[in-house]
């Protein structure tokens, strides 16, 4: 008989577990865990790629024997579309370049430290589903030793309000779980997100600009270390592969402020600075951007779209600042 069980998606929450714990571990009921105000996930569940070996000529079939799986080179994302409050956001900047604390400031210097198996790690969360699991009795799926690997913060005058969103992909090597994992204590963030029409602040080299949408982009790569035995298939750690990449784009009503960054848009190789604040609780802040390729956009009045990418000033300078309270 086919069993009865089944999951709703709106009976599912998500929670994040933070604190320091060894990669390779999940957090413990007694850490900090905090219910996201989660609007759009995707989970994952313990799997295996395969690999297929060649066929014998004369032949035009595969054969069993040729199949392989691989969970020695599997990793796993879980994507999070959350409304854009102070915790959202500097609960992925810790995983992500390893700062939750307001203002979260990456430099060229900055990394989510020590990534090996068995060693501490401050910035790695534990992704809690409750109420995802396929079996009736182990109800919830656990995903351990998360880092982030990009992040997009976004705000519109036609979506959602104007709220700002937050978008996060984590990453893990270590298999997810399905049991139950019931924490000690939960916070949930009831806090307001910000809201593009609560901007008192968005400037470009001091010049000031009607936005009717922004987004910015922090992203680097990572991957797993290869394994330590052939039981769960456990990387020995992860390696970051390549820099953390700033981009975004001004989407700006077309007017003299824009003619004003001419020498900037056509292209000096010279940073600029962007500033999108409120009055007070949140400021975005990238001393040092360049202009890639901007274009004007045609609709019942012309717009213009400003992609940039941020850079820092030297190796020990922000490429971006985030203060939200």
């Amino acid at each position: 008989m086919a069993e009865t069980n089944f999951q709703p998606k709106n009976d599912i929450q998500v929670l994040i577990g933070t604190g320091s714990a060894n990669l390779g571990t999940a957090h413990a009921t007694g850490d900090t865990w905090t219910k996201l105000h989660v609007v759009d996930f995707n989970i994952e569940q313990a799997s295996a790629p395969i690999d297929v070996a060649p066929h014998r000529s004369g032949t035009y079939g595969q054969t069993e024997n040729m199949g392989h799986h691989r969970p020695d080179t599997q990793t796993y994302e879980v994507s999070l579309t959350m409304r854009g409050t102070p915790t959202s956001v500097l609960k992925t900047t810790l995983a992500l370049f390893g700062d939750g604390a307001s203002a979260a400031e990456l430099t060229p210097e900055s990394n989510t430290g020590t990534m090996k198996d068995g060693t501490s790690s401050a910035s790695a969360v534990t992704l809690l589903f409750e109420n995802a699991g396929s079996d009736a009795s182990n109800i919830d799926v656990i995903v351990k030793s998360c880092f982030c690997t990009s992040m997009t913060m976004k705000e519109d005058v036609g979506t959602n309000g104007g709220e700002l969103v937050v978008e996060a992909t984590f990453w893990t090597a270590y298999r997810p779980l399905e049991g139950t994992l019931t924490p000690s204590s939960t916070t949930a963030d009831t806090a307001n997100p910000k809201n593009i029409f609560d901007l008192s602040t968005s400037t470009l080299n001091s010049e000031a600009l009607v936005l009717t949408s922004w987004e910015l982009t922090i992203s680097r790569s990572l991957d797993r270390v290869h394994f330590k035995d052939t039981t769960d298939y456990d990387p020995f750690g992860y390696v970051q592969t390549a820099p953390y990449e700033v981009t975004g784009s001004l989407s700006v009503k077309r007017d003299d402020s824009v003619y004003d960054l001419l020498t900037q848009t056509k292209g000096d190789s010279t940073g600029i600075t962007l500033s999108l604040a409120e009055s007070s609780g949140f400021t975005l802040s990238c001393p040092d951007v360049m202009i890639d390729n901007t274009k004007p956009e045609t609709g019942e009045y012309l717009m213009q779209t400003i992609p940039f990418r941020a850079f820092g000033a030297s190796e020990s300078a922000n490429i971006v600042s985030i203060t939200i309270a």
